[in-house]
């Protein structure tokens, strides 16, 4: 799969998935992203937090995407403040979307009990990962889900809503 392939599906993919489903949520619904630890504002450089801590809406997060992607085609990224791991943007994208729908809409949702958060659910124990990091103590996909399945299932806890998850526990969005 091509870079540009995967940032139309990792990220505006998931921009547009949140377009199109918020609307149609009813009370008590969960809109989950399932995105990564890497994706916070901790992994990218100091100069880029501003376009990602507080877009104003869907649309910036999506510019700020394919300002990163342009910068990958262009080649200006390898010597930019860019990341070179390809999660890392990825990841930030995801998140700074959810948190960008979550503050447009939270009032509105904690009243019906919606949840709109983002979710990592750690490294596990998959071919593909192993072939990257040693994997033989992370938890099966299985074993994964079990917390994911907890934020979906269970009432939405103080301090969930918008943020990146994992664990049960809120991770920090910035330094």
């Amino acid at each position: 799969m091509s870079q540009s392939s995967r940032t139309r599906c990792n990220n505006f993919g998931t921009t547009r998935v949140l377009r199109a489903f918020a609307p149609l949520l009813r009370d008590g619904a969960r809109l989950i992203v399932v995105a990564s630890s890497v994706g916070t504002l901790n992994y990218l450089a100091p100069v880029l937090h501003d376009r990602f801590d507080e877009p104003a809406d869907l649309d910036e997060v999506d510019k700020q995407v394919a300002a990163w992607r342009d910068a990958v085609k262009d080649g200006s990224a390898r010597g930019g403040a860019w990341p070179g791991f390809i999660n890392i943007s990825s990841k930030i994208g995801q998140v700074a979307a959810v948190r960008t729908l979550a503050r447009q809409r939270r009032e509105q949702d904690a009243a019906r009990g919606i949840l709109i958060a983002a979710v990592c659910p750690g490294m596990m124990n998959t071919p593909t990962s192993a072939v990257w990091w040693s994997v033989s103590d992370a938890p099966t996909p299985a074993q994964a889900a079990i917390p994911l399945l907890d934020l979906a299932l269970e009432p939405v806890k103080p301090g969930h809503y918008g943020e990146l998850i994992r664990d049960s526990e809120v991770l920090p969005w910035g330094p």
